[in-house]
């Protein structure tokens, strides 16, 4: 029988079927704490709880030495999430004002070009579509 199948059937059948899965669905659930080796449901929930716990606690902080910008001393941290200090965005807007081109930029201050674009949309060479 496939799924699509339940049209054929009567409706008592299917409400049978239904029963049936649930059955199978709750003995299922209730052995899942003895088959991951522990002694209960609850024994279960706070190997869980704990585990959650402890990726939820921060990691200890560990710096690789790539990841501390070496451009010229421009970028504070590398990784996701890295914010480029207010000094070195007056520095990109003063280089975009004095006619360098975007594109450039990045390399030289070791930004992405998104930054740079940021910055061009606050000093205003940017303006918006419509």
């Amino acid at each position: 029988m496939t799924n699509n199948d339940y049209g054929s059937l009567p409706m008592s059948d299917v409400i049978t079927q239904l029963k049936n899965a649930e059955a199978a669905k709750q003995k299922a659930l209730s052995q899942l704490p003895a088959e991951l080796g522990y002694a209960s449901a609850q024994a279960l929930a706070e190997a869980i709880l704990r585990a959650a716990a402890s990726k939820a606690a921060p990691a200890p902080s560990v710096v690789k030495a790539s990841a501390v910008a070496t451009k010229a001393g421009k970028v504070v941290a590398g990784g996701k999430g890295r914010r480029v200090p207010d000094s070195v965005r007056a520095e990109i807007a003063a280089a975009l004002k004095a006619g360098e081109t975007a594109a450039k930029l990045p390399k030289k201050f070791g930004v992405s070009y998104n930054v740079i674009h940021e910055v061009k949309k606050k000093i205003g060479m940017v303006t918006a579509r419509g």
